[in-house]
């Protein structure tokens, strides 16, 4: 189910059940909100990427993905929309009528689900993303010609995230690699603990990484040091990491933590009852959803 809450109350003020549409039970990507549209990705037996009316929940429009579906965020660049299907393919699509202009294909054919990886990011004219084949590529935005590929000899196990003209990604070998957007080329090569999973996020001079399930780790931009990391008393549970304030958000199974930004101390924590998951922020209450289902809202004071 997706459901649009009232912000200040949690009534629901409408819902669409995606099982009407085949066998696809879940959402795993950020959408793309708009001034009118609510653009999101489905996974499971097949998927769907569908475009709901903000207002109503009423479908604009459906775009059908075979082979288990979208797990990636949809991103945008005016009216065009990409995301990567767990099949490695990267899809274009324009914003209002959800008719495809291109898709970009590789040989790769998913041999398991992976929920963690393959997010696109965007920069000049250019969509960068990292393939479970072990290669990262640059794509034209425009076309979806290829303008390289780099094989990092492992699955790439992270989204893509892009600083002025480095590129970010993740493998399952357990390293981290900083690319130039031009060429490529690898510009820094870093061995970390455990393999860099989920979403990267680039907060100021800083590249916020989850390393396995227990390491939740920032590195500075030139990937030569670990600036802090902060374990988890079990899993690091939350899709992300999320920025809010001067503090980063992580999930640590029931509990909700602030870390500063700058050093990782902890500033504070918050018990829920349920599996901390997803995080939702605006200026003065965070939205926690959990994998049992309950969404909370919490307020938090300056």
């Amino acid at each position: 189910m997706i459901r649009a809450l009232d912000k200040k109350t949690g009534q629901v003020k409408w819902d669409y059940d995606i099982r009407k549409d085949g066998e696809q039970s879940q959402f795993h990507g950020d959408p793309l909100i708009t001034d009118d549209l609510v653009v999101i990705g489905t996974d499971g037996t097949l998927g769907h990427v569908y475009a709901f009316d903000r207002a109503t929940g009423a479908v604009r429009w459906k775009y059908k993905v075979e082979v288990t579906g979208v797990a990636s965020d949809i991103v945008r660049v005016e009216n065009q929309i990409y995301f990567v299907t767990i099949a490695d393919d990267l899809v274009c699509l324009d914003l209002q009528s959800g008719k495809p202009k291109w898709v970009f294909h590789d040989a790769y054919s998913p041999q398991e689900h992976c929920v963690t990886c393959a997010s696109p990011a965007l920069s000049d004219g250019r969509v960068y993303f990292g393939g479970r084949d072990g290669f990262a590529y640059a794509v034209d935005s425009q076309s979806g010609r290829l303008i390289w590929k780099k094989d990092l000899g492992a699955d790439v196990t992270t989204s893509a995230a892009v600083d002025h003209h480095n590129l970010y990604v993740g493998t399952s070998k357990r390293h981290l690699y900083r690319l130039s957007t031009d060429s490529g080329a690898v510009l820094a090569d870093l061995p970390t603990e455990s393999a860099p999973n989920r979403r990267l996020i680039i907060a100021n001079d800083s590249l916020l990484v989850f390393l396995g399930d227990e390491i939740f780790a920032s590195f500075d931009l030139d990937l030569k040091k670990v600036q802090w990391s902060a374990e988890a008393s079990k899993q690091w549970t939350s899709a992300r990491p999320y920025l809010w304030r001067d503090a980063v958000l992580a999930g640590n199974r029931r509990e909700l933590v602030a870390l500063r930004a700058s050093d990782g101390t902890r500033e504070w924590t918050f018990q829920f009852p349920e599996t901390v998951r997803g995080i939702g922020t605006s200026p003065d209450i965070l939205y926690i959803g959990t994998l049992a289902g309950p969404v909370f809202a919490y307020p938090r004071k300056p």
